[in-house]
């Protein structure tokens, strides 16, 4: 058990996260799983793992539109990381006073825009004085006839790099596996991401009330997230009624009615780079049907099972071929088809970011990974029926423990909640 002692805040009189420690040491593993795989360096893109890396919090739009990518030298501190003389230079100097010596300037490092329309010759002379740079940064430290790893980028600059002499391969797979056995400090800082969500959850059981629209709950979620010290969410599922069988992996402006079920996803509630998946499925102004009660149920039994199933030593591919199945391991085929029943169910990593290793779908599709200590996932159960029935979807996130796991998420869900009465 890694427990939750404190708030957000900081305080004189215990001792919390050590931000400066756990920094140092996500660099350090960095720099060990870069050894491993055989990196000089990586241009990396993705904002989490950049933030991961630098710690820097700056342009939070880039989770959607990648704009620019970090530098990350192996065996020398933190990457270099990318600001803009007239726009965020003082700022980002002052915010993060551990990368004294890595924050280059748009004259020292420039960054084509990847989405940004250009014409041909602009762009040629921006991924080429882009790709020069980089190779020269790379002679300073010695790595250059090393492989050079790049996430995500435009053909032109992986053509301008390659051009540079420079040898370039997939920067995916090392950094996703860096990240997948978490230190204690960041099951903290996910517990806290899970505590602000469940603000968000207590809201809803609250104020809901027959009649508003999907998209009044996520008003009403929203603002109690932020207001608990959220930063940002990744995405909605908000679905009512009808829109629950099958699910909608969307929301819209469809009005709550009674008996019907309400299902609820603010994806991935970030707090100081971490995250967790939490769904939650609830009943409307009213007492469930019995057929209610057994969709339901069959998605809280998925979870049960695979918690039981979730454990120091099993592989991801055992996971994927003992995974609960409902009319194999749970309900019988018959109840199934009298209930023209259908459901999905699937595991990915998570804490870092969304649908990061390790994970399984079905394990032919997926490298085969040993659950360690400290792995943690996010494990989605969804049920559904024809007719007015209708369908819930329930997922925690799960920290892999000595002997088993842990619910990182703990909103209950083991009987039906109503809402709106």
């Amino acid at each position: 058990m890694i427990p939750l002692r404190y708030g957000l805040g900081n305080v004189d009189w215990q001792q919390r996260i050590d931000w400066e420690t756990l920094r140092k040491k996500r660099v350090e593993r960095a720099h060990q799983f870069m050894a491993k795989v055989g990196l000089g360096a990586a241009l990396i893109y993705n904002h989490d793992r950049k933030r991961y890396l630098t710690g820097v919090w700056n342009h939070p739009y880039e989770r959607a539109i990648p704009g620019t990518f970090v530098l990350f030298v192996r065996d020398n501190g933190f990457p270099y990381v990318s600001v803009e003389t007239h726009l965020d230079a003082d700022r980002v100097k002052e915010d993060c006073p551990w990368l004294e010596g890595r924050l280059l300037n748009e004259h020292e490092l420039l960054q084509p825009r990847l989405t940004r329309y250009r014409t041909d010759s602009l762009l040629r002379k921006q991924v080429t004085t882009c790709a020069r740079q980089v190779k020269d940064l790379l002679k300073k430290h010695g790595v250059a006839e090393m492989p050079v790893s790049v996430d995500y980028a435009s053909p032109g600059l992986i053509h301008a790099l390659e051009a540079e002499g420079l040898r370039i391969v997939d920067g995916s797979p090392w950094i996703d596996e860096c990240g997948m056995v978490k230190f204690d400090e960041e099951i903290i800082c996910m517990k806290m991401a899970a505590s602000i969500t469940e603000a968000g959850y207590g809201a809803v059981y609250k104020d809901v009330r027959i009649g508003m629209k999907e998209n009044d709950v996520q008003g009403i979620m929203i603002k109690a997230i932020y207001e608990a010290g959220g930063e940002y969410e990744e995405g909605w599922v908000v679905n009512a009624g009808d829109r629950t069988n099958p699910r909608s992996f969307n929301w819209s402006d469809r009005p709550l009615r009674p008996r019907e079920f309400l299902s609820l996803e603010a994806c991935h509630i970030n707090w100081c780079g971490y995250k967790v998946c939490y769904d939650r499925s609830f009943l409307v102004g009213a007492k469930p049907t019995d057929l209610q009660k057994e969709i339901y149920q069959t998605a809280v039994e998925m979870q049960s099972r695979f918690q039981e199933l979730l454990k120091p030593g099993i592989t991801t591919h055992e996971l994927a071929e003992k995974k609960p199945r409902p009319g194999k391991n749970l309900r019988t085929i018959e109840q199934l088809k009298q209930w023209r029943a259908q459901w999905s169910n699937h595991m990915g990593g998570m804490g870092i970011a969304w649908d990061s290793a390790p994970y399984f779908y079905e394990k032919e599709d997926d490298p085969e990974i040993v659950m360690e200590k400290n792995m943690t996932v996010a494990y989605h159960a969804l049920f559904w029926a024809e007719g007015e029935a209708g369908g819930v979807a329930i997922e925690n996130t799960y920290r892999v423990t000595e002997t088993g796991c842990e619910a990182i998420t703990k909103w209950p869900y083991e009987e039906i909640i109503t809402l709106g009465l």
